[in-house]
């Protein structure tokens, strides 16, 4: 299955093309978004993340499907 993968902000990665903010991923049947976070291996502490799938928060047990939509957003502080 393919998931259509969006990195917010700091998560972005650098290609020679310059920033990249998406990306589609293969994943397995049945992967919930801890497999896919460890696939990413993101530069991020995953408990300061907003983890958003289909426009719905999710946990990281929540079973992936085809063609799903992740947005990964770092927490932001600030005062």
């Amino acid at each position: 299955m393919v998931i259509d993968v969006h990195l917010h902000t700091t998560l972005q990665r650098r290609g020679a093309q310059g920033r990249i903010s998406s990306l589609l991923i293969e994943m397995p049947e049945g992967s919930d978004l801890s497999v896919l976070l460890q696939k990413l291996d993101l530069q991020a502490n995953i408990d300061e993340l907003l983890l958003v799938i289909n426009t719905r928060t999710a946990g990281l047990n929540h079973v992936l499907q085809d063609g799903d939509e992740v947005h990964l957003i770092p927490a932001l502080s600030g005062g």
